[in-house]
This record gives structure tokens, C-alpha cells and sequence, in this order.
């Protein structure tokens, strides 16, 4: 038997908006809360029962800095000289100064070749060897002043010609001083000799190669030391060559003491270390 709902003191118009809307209430609320849990799990991340979270491992990175050096000997030299002059006149200046350049020239054309000799004899001492002999850096003329009580006073002109030369082999490097220096004269100022190296690029690249060896045995005793492997490798960055030389170079004081000596100008090359460094990111995984 069905039973009616009876309010008393209502109309039957509002009852039946009553009825109708405690009816849409109830129908409602069982939709609303799904809606309502969902919103709230998107919100902070939480799961609902039943469901399994699947997500990748956490990766770490690894910053490591490899060096690597090679040793490499001196095969070759280059000496530096200025030849300069100070006159009263202009044409003077140039006039000896050009003298004494073309006296230097002189030495090296006699005492200098462009390549060893098929038939050298190695048990004899060194010889010059020059491919290219001679150069001219720079050449500079100008007036020279001096400040006194009466003012500005010339001092005369002055001409300077930068020289230098190179050789192959450095037995010959303080023969090339003495030869120089003796053949100019005292217009000639001494300015370095430098020792070179003819293959330095290819060292530079295997000293590279060492310090990325290095980087990653560094890496891998890293990560397995803390259970971990290595994934790739992020980024890697060379850091340059830093050439650290062996021994020391002459410079122009020892030059003046040995002219002053007049005795030959020992110099004695030697080696020089190649060091690269470089810089490597890994990216790292627990291992499974």
C-alpha cells in the first residue's frame, strides 16, 4: 500500500515543489562524490586503492675532471734580436743600422742551411739549420728627446729592426747567440731564446685522450664504489693545454754575461710536459 506525504498547513503546489526537490537531492549526491574524491587525488598526488604508482628510477649526476700530460723534448729554437742604432742624422741611423743587419744576414747565409746535409756527420758539432733564416719582425725609426732645464732636447734618431730566426735542433742554440751577437756588434740587443716543439699539436691531442681515460676510470671507481652505474655521459668539456715548461729559458741578461765573458753561451735544451685537462658530466643509476 502506498503512503502519501502529508505537511499540514501547505498548499498542494508547494508540497509538490517539496517533493520534487528532496527527490533531485537524493539523486544528486551519489554523482557529486566520485567527482569530489577524484578532484581531491589529483590535487596531492595521491592514488586511489588499488592502484599501482609506476615511475622511472631517479638518475644522479656526476661532475669529474680528467687530466692527462705528455712529455715531450725540445727539437727546435728560435732566438730574437734587435739590431739598434742611435745617430745624430736621420740618414746616419739608417745607414749603420742596415749595416749591421746586413752583416748578421752575412753570418747566417755562411754558417746556416735550409735542410741537413745528405752526407752530415753527426759526431761533429752542431750546425745551424734554418728553413726559413733570417726574418724581419719589425722595423722602427724615430726621434729621440730628452727633457732638461732648457726644455725638450733631441737625443738624435733612432732606428731599431727586429730579427729573429729559427733553427732545427737546439745544439746549435747558443752558437746561434754568439753568432748573432758577434756579427752586429754592440747595435745588436739580445731579446730571448725560446725552444719549440715541432709536433706540439699531436701531443696536445694524446695528453686529451689521457685526461677523458682518466675522467672516466675516475667515474667508474665512483659509482661503483656507491652501488651505482654509469648511464651516459651528459657533457664534456676540454679545459685547454697548460705547457709547463722543464727547464729554464734564456733570457737577455744571461746573454749580455756571456757576451761579456767572451766565451761561447752554454744552453742546454731540454723537455717540456704537455698537460690537458678536461671536464665530464655522468649521468648515474642504482644498479639494479
Amino acid at each position: 500500500m502506498r503512503e502519501a506525504i502529508r505537511v499540514p498547513g501547505m498548499s498542494r503546489t508547494v508540497k509538490v515543489m517539496l517533493v520534487a526537490i528532496i527527490v533531485l537531492a537524493v539523486v544528486s549526491t551519489p554523482a557529486l562524490l566520485p567527482s569530489a574524491r577524484a578532484g581531491q587525488g589529483e590535487g596531492n598526488g595521491s592514488t586511489m586503492p588499488g592502484e599501482v604508482e609506476m615511475g622511472e628510477p631517479k638518475l644522479t649526476e656526476l661532475a669529474v675532471e680528467g687530466v692527462g700530460s705528455r712529455s715531450v723534448s725540445y727539437d727546435g729554437a728560435i732566438g730574437r734580436f734587435t739590431v739598434s742604432v742611435l745617430r745624430d742624422s736621420l740618414i746616419t741611423a739608417v745607414s749603420d743600422g742596415n749595416k749591421a743587419v746586413q752583416a748578421i744576414a752575412d753570418a747566417v747565409a755562411e754558417n746556416c742551411t735550409k735542410t741537413e746535409p745528405e752526407t752530415a756527420d753527426h759526431t761533429a758539432p752542431p750546425t745551424c739549420i734554418s728553413p726559413n733564416g733570417l726574418q724581419t719582425v719589425s722595423i722602427r725609426i724615430r726621434e729621440e728627446f730628452d727633457w732638461t732645464d732648457q726644455g725638450r732636447v733631441s737625443l738624435g734618431f733612432l732606428y731599431e729592426n727586429r730579427l729573429s730566426i729559427a733553427i732545427r735542433g737546439t745544439g746549435f742554440a747558443g752558437g746561434l747567440v754568439d753568432m748573432v751577437i758577434n756579427s752586429g756588434g754592440d747595435h745588436v740587443r739580445f731579446d730571448g731564446l725560446d725552444f719549440t716543439v715541432s709536433r706540439r699539436a699531436e701531443f696536445e691531442r694524446l695528453a686529451l685522450l689521457d685526461a677523458i681515460d682518466d675522467a672516466q676510470a675516475t667515474a667508474r671507481a665512483i659509482a661503483g664504489h656507491m652501488g651505482y652505474e654509469i648511464v651516459r655521459i651528459v657533457r664534456i668539456t676540454p679545459a685547454g693545454f697548460d705547457p709547463y715548461a722543464a727547464v729554464e729559458r734564456m733570457q737577455g741578461d744571461d746573454a749580455v754575461a756571456a757576451e761579456s765573458a767572451a766565451a761561447p753561451t752554454p744552453v742546454f735544451g731540454g723537455s717540456e710536459v704537455v698537460t690537458s685537462r678536461v671536464s665530464m658530466i655522468f649521468e648515474l643509476r642504482p644498479k639494479t
